[in-house]
């Protein structure tokens, strides 16, 4: 009867522990499914030590901040530019998207980008960030009207590498706006095309109108044919 009773409880524990691990593993599973896949840590760039955000925007615009000299902001302004690549271009790209879908939203100024030593938060005044996001709305909402859209977004973009003392190498639209130009060569060999074809045909008619006043001109001066006496 004990070896009988001894065996039982050894199966009962046995099952306790197999039904423990299935728990567990329930568990698990439905913790993974509401907290999502894991976000890697991001670390802080330390080159800017604790510039960030507006008081970064406020020291590269020229306003003084303390422990900062003009000559060190010098040195981080080129470590400045691709952070604030990313921004604008973040920005014109919502725009875009959200003109595609037809809804528009409000643009944050604020954002937090990559850098090759970890991340960085920057911040933009909101009437330029209002700027870059109507503008890449309107491309997509009025791509015939890309001239002034283009236009547009290339002076927001330098009137903040001006403020910033930045070096704008070449316009933003020159990547975000591309164009095809054959199809206006198209419609100029077109217009060409047209315009050969109507100076061929008045050609040939001046030349037929000049034939049939020659001939007239021969008709009325040949004499008439005298008839010989049998």
């Amino acid at each position: 009867m004990s070896n009988f009773f001894q065996l039982f409880v050894a199966w009962g524990v046995l099952l306790l522990v197999v039904l423990s691990f299935y728990l567990i593993d329930k568990v698990n599973v439905i913790y993974r499914k509401h907290t999502g896949p894991e976000i890697p840590k991001t670390y802080d760039d330390g080159l800017f030590a604790d510039l960030s955000g507006k008081t970064l925007w406020d020291a590269m615009s020229g306003i003084p901040v303390p422990g900062y000299p003009a000559d060190l902001l010098e040195k981080l302004r080129p470590h400045y530019e691709p952070v604030v690549r990313q921004h604008i271009e973040r920005l014109f790209m919502q725009g875009r998207q959200d003109g595609a879908k037809g809804t528009q939203n409000v643009p944050s100024n604020v954002g937090k980008f990559p850098t090759p030593r970890g991340s960085l938060e920057s911040w933009l005044p909101m009437h330029h960030v209002a700027s870059l996001y109507q503008v890449g709305f309107d491309d997509a909402q009025h791509p015939e009207q890309w001239l002034v859209n283009q236009q547009t977004l290339d002076q927001v973009v330098a009137m903040l590498y001006a403020r910033t003392g930045l070096i704008l190498s070449e316009p933003y639209s020159s990547h975000l706006m591309e164009r095809k130009l054959p199809e206006l060569g198209d419609e100029l060999s077109n217009e060409g095309a047209q315009a050969e074809t109507a100076q061929a045909s008045d050609t040939a008619a001046l030349t037929h109108e000049t034939q049939t006043e020659t001939l007239g001109s021969e008709s009325s001066l040949s004499p008439p044919s005298q008839q010989v006496p049998a």
